[in-house]
């Protein structure tokens, strides 16, 4: 159990999508679980783009595609995950990302972590 009396972080990563290939845009660290408020993704190109995400499992060793081949608008973004429609994550899962074309989205992964000794 998270305690939080010994307080929480909160953390920003921002992740280039430089190859089609799986990508860990966010992994919690040992000893944390993790309250993602946002995950967005970025299209920097005119064109819609697609992306696959999959959540990493540590505790089950299992990865879980949420979205395959899902479309991002040409020059605008998209929020998967929001306050209101958060994701608990626990030590070492991941969060991660392939888009179908290199070079074309960026992802932004808001999160508090608080530290969880027993995990």
């Amino acid at each position: 159990m998270p305690r939080t009396r010994d307080g929480s972080k909160f953390v920003t990563h921002l992740t280039d999508l430089d190859s089609t290939s799986d990508t860990d845009v966010y992994i919690v660290p040992k000893n944390f679980s993790s309250h993602v408020v946002n995950v967005m993704l970025s299209n920097s190109n005119s064109a819609n783009q697609d992306y696959t995400l999959k959540i990493y499992e540590k505790l089950t060793n299992n990865t879980h595609t949420l979205f395959t081949s899902h479309p991002v608008t040409g020059k605008d973004f998209e929020n998967v995950f929001t306050n209101t429609l958060p994701l608990f994550l626990h030590a070492e899962d991941k969060i991660i990302v392939a888009a179908d074309t290199a070079d074309t989205l960026t992802t932004l992964i808001a999160a508090e972590e608080f530290f969880d000794p027993v995990r």
